[in-house]
């Protein structure tokens, strides 16, 4: 068995994957000995190493005794990673992801949330996914566009870790509202939701179980106003108790305006929160817009490679779990990068040993001087290489001259 020093960074980074059915041989007994665990685990590998096809993924394995030996594989073409993707059990595959949420807990001994008293917070949202026009039949969402939707709950645990705690995936056309109980699995934490879950309907029933949150909520929502107080902040315009009259519980109503003069109105069952710390817990839904970026840019999010219902599912969830244990690891190694830097981190380092990972990660940084005054520097002319037949340098500046010059006319 290998050193800890010998162990590879892409080894670690897999054995923090938990196990499900997926790896259970009977359950695999049409596979010819890989299982479709093994098959998670390449294409969580092809994540990691940028093998944006299939055939890049079935090269890349070929080339990589490494890779062979940690994923349980020695070759696969790519038409059966094509077929694999396709045929496995979405299900399963769900579960497989849910699963790595305990992993996370056992590392991550911070439950206090970001915000002191507040507590734990959950942020809940949707995001649209465009996936090839040949899924036109069943996925469109336009007469020209096709897309589905992923349906999130990120865990706040603390101001510096964000988890996607549980995922439902959906056709484009399924609203938030249609998908939002699906997410709300736990009462306590306060959920922070955007303006497509503001519904009577839905808040009475939250009330009823218990669940605290705080939600911004139309123009058009209708409520009584109970008792009304002088609003603290300068930013906020009515601090209110409040009654939808479809729930007996009060609610609290924090109308404020942003430096864009946007205006906001948030209703929250958290009556004991101040009028600053429930505009911070509003602010904190920001977090789930930053994780679909992250995940959008990152992971490739804008590169389906599979047209069936199943193998886009898969391919979702793949990615999900990929950056799963890419925050796993980032809090287990008690590293203090951001989630993107420490991630870059771990492709850079992918084949290497964990000792000159655990080396690079603890080096000694050399201090910074600050922000540094720099004198500007002449303009160089640009060295045409002597090899042009006729150079006419032509700038910015000198279609902006003519474009001002025809708008006086």
């Amino acid at each position: 068995m290998k050193s800890v020093d010998q162990e590879t960074v892409l080894r670690q980074y897999l054995n923090y994957l938990p196990t499900n059915i997926l790896a259970d041989i009977i359950w695999n007994y049409r596979n010819q000995k890989i299982t479709d665990f093994d098959v998670v685990k390449l294409f969580i590998t092809a994540n990691l190493a940028k093998w944006d096809s299939y055939r890049e993924m079935a090269d890349g394995l070929a080339a990589s005794p490494e890779v062979q030996e940690v994923v349980g594989i020695e070759s696969f073409s790519a038409s059966q990673l094509s077929r694999r993707l396709r045929d496995m059990t979405t299900f399963h595959l769900a579960d497989l992801f849910h699963r790595t949420a305990s992993v996370y807990w056992n590392v991550q001994k911070v439950r206090t949330g970001p915000l002191g008293r507040v507590g734990m917070l959950s942020v809940i949202d949707g995001t649209h996914v465009k996936v090839p026009v040949h899924t036109m039949d069943w996925a469109a969402i336009s007469k020209d566009s096709a897309g589905v939707k992923m349906h999130v709950k990120i865990a706040v645990a603390d101001a510096d870790s964000t988890y996607p705690e549980r995922v439902m995936m959906s056709t484009g056309n399924i609203s938030d509202i249609e998908m939002v109980n699906h997410l709300i699995t736990d009462d306590d934490t306060l959920y922070v939701m955007d303006r497509g879950y503001g519904q009577k309907t839905k808040m009475g029933g939250w009330l009823q179980r218990g669940v605290d949150f705080v939600v911004r909520v139309q123009n058009r929502f209708k409520f009584e106003t109970l008792r009304s107080y002088s609003p603290v902040l300068p930013q906020v315009l009515r601090n209110e108790i409040v009654s939808m009259k479809t729930h007996v519980k009060p609610l609290r109503f924090i109308e404020f305006i942003d430096e864009k003069k946007n205006v906001y109105r948030l209703m929250t069952s958290r009556l004991d929160l101040s009028e600053q710390e429930v505009l911070d817990v509003y602010r904190s839904r920001w977090k789930v817009e930053l994780f679909f970026k992250w995940i959008k840019q990152h992971i490739r999010f804008d590169h389906i490679l599979s047209h069936s219902p199943s193998g886009i599912w898969n391919q979702l969830y793949i990615s999900l779990i990929t950056y799963a244990l890419a925050e796993i690891m980032r809090v287990d190694q008690e590293s203090e990068a951001t989630i993107w830097n420490f991630y870059r981190k771990v492709r850079t380092f992918l084949f290497r040993s964990l000792a000159a990972f655990h080396a690079w990660l603890t080096r000694a940084k050399r201090p910074s001087r600050g922000r540094q005054k720099v004198k500007p520097r002449p303009k160089k002319k640009p060295d045409y290489g002597g090899y042009a037949v006729a150079v006419r340098p032509l700038s910015k500046e000198h279609f902006e001259r003519k474009e001002k010059a025809r708008v006086e006319k």
